[in-house]
């Protein structure tokens, strides 16, 4: 799933990062549109962020997902929805990778390691919220954030059985 987010934060302008993505199960699905995880998989993200600005960016670059039954609308302040979101999560994930030089035009995905599924039933439709900051001399610096509504739609676990080889051979 790739939503873009389409608010624009002034501290995000400042340092030149802008326009988040979120993608959800690996897949390109329409804006908008639900992924279906199996319960018995993992939840994992990757956010895309671009340095739309004109100078070079040297950071610690986190992004933090919050899941949760439903999540709060984005406040437009990435660090308010931090706090907001940490306390509407059941579940959270996040991954941070360092010393990342953003020329301008580069962009950055951060994938996380992933969360069971099974935190929540069968037939859950969950929220995201997703927020990127950096750690900057031990100053958090929040740059984008953005709610993904029905992210993610828990499903039964999928039974498959495929054929992968089959082998001819001559015999009496």
């Amino acid at each position: 799933m790739v939503v873009r987010s389409v608010v624009r934060r002034s501290r995000l302008k400042e340092l030149g990062v802008g326009r988040a993505t979120f993608r959800a199960a690996g897949l390109p699905v329409p804006v908008g549109a639900t992924v279906d995880i199996p319960i018995d998989k993992k939840i994992k993200a990757s956010v895309t962020i671009e340095n739309t600005g004109s100078q070079s960016l040297t950071r610690d670059f986190t992004a933090f997902i919050c899941y949760a039954d439903t999540l709060s609308d984005s406040s437009g302040d990435p660090e308010t929805d931090f706090t907001t979101w940490y306390s509407e999560a059941d579940e959270t994930d996040v991954h941070t990778v360092t010393g990342v030089t953003l020329n301008p035009g580069d962009t950055l995905t951060i994938e996380t390691s992933g969360i069971a599924a099974s935190h929540w039933n069968e037939g859950d439709i969950i929220d995201a919220g997703v927020v990127v900051y950096a750690s900057v001399a031990g100053t958090y610096e929040y740059y984008d954030s953005l709610k993904v509504a029905d992210a993610v739609k828990i499903i039964a676990p999928a039974l498959r059985v495929e054929i992968t080889d089959v082998t001819f051979s001559e015999t009496e």
